[in-house]
């Protein structure tokens, strides 16, 4: 059973009724707009990974950032919208950087980090700010490159 450090906590929801557009909504895979309980937004980034970009105008999207972007969305809808952001830092964009899991089974959490990981739709995120779960991203990063997974089916780098 994973155990969670959790320093500070938000409980956010997205609003389905103020819905930004989706460009707005999720940029990508690892970046979300939430509607917050006191009804502001908040711009998150997940904290520790990094998915595939997807078009951003003339800039072509990566191999599997829909995959990635759709795995996001589906977490969020099982979570029925209700997420738990760990803020860790600010980036220098202004958005909060940040763990986000929902309630799972029982009293088990997800991680929507390990769960992109897990899937092969993002990469452990080098430098820059350390999350509190940072390990265990880690090892399921190992795992997925040992599977050759997603991102990881034709990267050379093990």
């Amino acid at each position: 059973m994973m155990r969670w450090l959790v320093l500070t906590s938000k409980f956010c929801k997205i609003y389905p009724q103020k819905r930004l557009s989706d460009s707005q909504q999720m940029a990508d895979g690892d970046s979300i707009t939430v509607g917050q309980t006191d009804g502001s937004q908040m711009s998150v980034e997940l904290c520790g990974i990094d998915a595939p970009e997807v078009k951003q105008g003339e800039v072509p999207a990566q191999a599997l950032s829909n995959e990635a972007k759709q795995k996001l969305l589906k977490l969020i809808a099982a979570a029925d919208n209700q997420l738990m952001i760990v803020p860790v830092a600010k980036d220098s964009d202004g958005r909060t950087v940040a763990e986000v899991m929902a309630h799972g089974q029982g009293e088990a959490e997800i991680s929507f980090q390990e769960e992109l990981l897990k899937n092969g739709l993002a990469k452990t995120r080098l430098g820059g700010v350390e999350c509190p779960n940072q390990i265990a991203f880690e090892q399921a990063q190992k795992i997925v490159i040992a599977s050759k997974t997603g991102v990881w089916s034709q990267d050379k780098r093990n």
